[in-house]
């Protein structure tokens, strides 16, 4: 039986990029194209060679950092020849079509590069898609970050491995119990290996996970699917000129069902489209965050 491997991917849990490497993580710089690229490929390419190692047939990929930037964040040349790249214009989280394009039952999937959401103690570059302006995305009451996203769109999918900072695990585990976790750095115990490092360590722990994928279990939760999306302190949502979904808005918070996790997703793209910020809580943004007392929980 052929094996189809999901392989979803992000960059600021990537090896080696820690809280001074920031400008490797900015998708078009210098330091990401030089260091950061180079970082991140190394991680893709351990998981690679673990799965080829165990078996899988094919590898299809979706390299989501900077979502709507055409240029990978990896260097495709070095990756295997049985991987292969999800089509969506620009790398966009087109979720609908991302699934349509995988089998209907892939033998599982593993996520990469992993952050941790808006709000997770020692934790590298935590974030909820983009924090500020959103404080939480919750879907059914479970806060969901790019990890979410990802592992919802999937549903019914084995999640097999979760790969990325420590503090990443939580979001992880709520999502699937039994995901094996890989931490490549850890913020709270000050563990901050390179990339060179820590491609023995997820070669062996996803060799690990595939040969126990028949443990693994799928995210699963059911309908009806109940969207909400809070915002962080100064930003506020603007008076929608449609609202064509069943849903709400108030200053700060906005809700919204879908009949599926993909539209409901996609519903969050036009709800995001009305967050605004007045010019003068703009300036004291960047003043507060300049200073480091910015706290994207209030």
């Amino acid at each position: 039986m052929r094996k189809q491997l999901i392989l979803i991917s992000d960059m600021e849990g990537a090896s080696g990029i820690f809280d001074q490497h920031q400008k490797e993580l900015l998708n078009g710089e210098d330091a990401w194209r030089e260091q950061g690229r180079e970082k991140m490929t190394s991680d893709i390419l351990a998981v690679c060679d673990a799965a080829n190692e165990f078996g899988i047939d094919e590898i299809l990929y979706y390299d989501g950092h900077f979502a709507g930037n055409p240029e990978f964040n990896v260097i495709k040349e070095k990756l295997p020849s049985n991987v292969r790249y999800f089509d969506v214009p620009d790398r966009c989280f087109d979720w609908r079509r991302i699934r349509g394009q995988a089998e209907v039952e892939p033998f599982g999937l593993i996520t990469v590069g992993q952050h941790a959401r808006n709000g997770e103690k020692e934790a590298y570059f935590a974030h909820t898609i983009q924090s500020p302006p959103i404080k939480a995305l919750l879907v059914n009451d479970l806060h969901v970050a790019e990890i979410g996203m990802a592992i919802l769109n999937f549903q019914r999918v084995p999640y097999i491995a979760n790969i990325g900072c420590a503090a990443s695990e939580r979001e992880a585990l709520e999502l699937s119990p039994k995901v094996k976790h890989i931490s490549v750095k850890d913020k709270g115990q000050n563990w901050e290996p390179n990339a060179e490092e820590t491609y023995p360590i997820i070669k062996k722990g996803v060799l690990e996970a595939l040969e126990n994928a028949h443990k693994a279990e799928p995210a699963n939760i059911t309908p009806p699917y109940h969207f909400k999306l809070d915002l962080c302190k100064y930003f506020y949502f603007k008076d929608p000129e449609s609202f064509p979904w069943k849903g709400s808005f108030t200053e700060k918070v906005a809700t919204w069902e879908a009949p599926s996790i993909e539209m409901g997703f996609e519903l969050f793209h036009y709800v995001r489209e009305n967050i605004s910020i007045s010019e003068e809580d703009k300036e004291k943004l960047i003043k507060e965050r300049l200073a480091g007392t910015y706290d994207p929980m209030e």
